[in-house]
């Protein structure tokens, strides 16, 4: 770690969990997290994915671990959680990453309920199983969990409608926990992001292209795209306890 990195030393001592860290916005925030000076354990369903991360982490100096987790299955969300705070002798930040975007471009009228349903219990169902099962190690006062949503659902509507509902019903689990955890000293933000040049988001874009989505509009979202180390910025921070006045949802550009 260097001068040139402002979170040097932020995350020193703290033991964080990346759920959905084997691409996109989840490895910025491995690689972020790791030069910040945590410990850090990789929860993916892509176990090859996972894995590199880890190894990413390892090469930066940071202790770090990998498990493959389907975030919709409730006993490996709750096995791999455990396996996590083993490895890092408990947790202080989990930090929910993982999610799919399909459907862009799709009339409601014409969007399969199987791929509604598939959206909805990774985006939303996957959120609350990793709430469920993180709170039992992260008491102690200053534990951190931050539930990556979107503008869409929130500020705006979205191409894809279970996108678009799953992200806002992520939203609203979010201050659910908030009024719920914060008594037993764990602070809960959703963390909104805008249009991010994620992997995700580039075939998301290629299926808006496919269902007749007006090219133009796509070339401009493109054009406009953030970058996943600027989100994993703000996912560090949150991490931290110098965090600890922010409160509710967290939005970036």
């Amino acid at each position: 770690m260097t001068g040139d990195n402002p979170a040097a030393g932020l995350l020193v001592g703290r033991r964080v969990v990346v759920v959905g860290g084997a691409s996109g916005i989840g490895l910025a925030t491995v690689r972020a997290a790791a030069a910040a000076g945590a410990a850090v354990a990789v929860l993916d369903a892509d176990a090859d994915g996972a894995a590199e991360a880890a190894a990413q982490a390892r090469a930066a100096g940071a202790d770090a671990y990998a498990h493959t987790v389907d975030v919709t299955a409730e006993p490996q969300v709750a096995a791999a959680l455990d396996a996590a705070a083993a490895d890092l002798g408990g947790l202080d930040a989990v930090l929910h990453v993982a999610g799919v975007m399909r459907g862009q471009g799709t009339d409601v009228a014409d969007l399969p309920l199987e791929l509604w349903q598939r959206v909805v219990a990774v985006n939303l169902t996957g959120p609350f199983l990793v709430a469920k099962h993180a709170v039992r190690h992260l008491g102690g006062g200053d534990g951190v969990l931050v539930l990556v949503g979107s503008k869409a659902g929130v500020l705006a509507g979205s191409g894809s409608v279970p996108y678009g509902a799953s992200k806002g019903g992520l939203h609203g689990l979010a201050l659910t926990l908030a009024r719920q955890l914060g008594p037993r000293g764990i602070r809960v933000h959703t963390l909104c992001p805008g249009d991010i040049d994620t992997p995700l988001m580039r075939r998301s874009l290629d299926e808006a292209r496919a269902n007749g989505t007006d090219s133009g509009q796509v070339t401009r979202i493109e054009a406009a795209l953030g970058r996943p180390e600027d989100v994993a910025s703000v996912l560090t921070l949150l991490a931290a306890p110098v965090a600890a006045g922010i409160a509710g949802t967290v939005y970036t550009g």
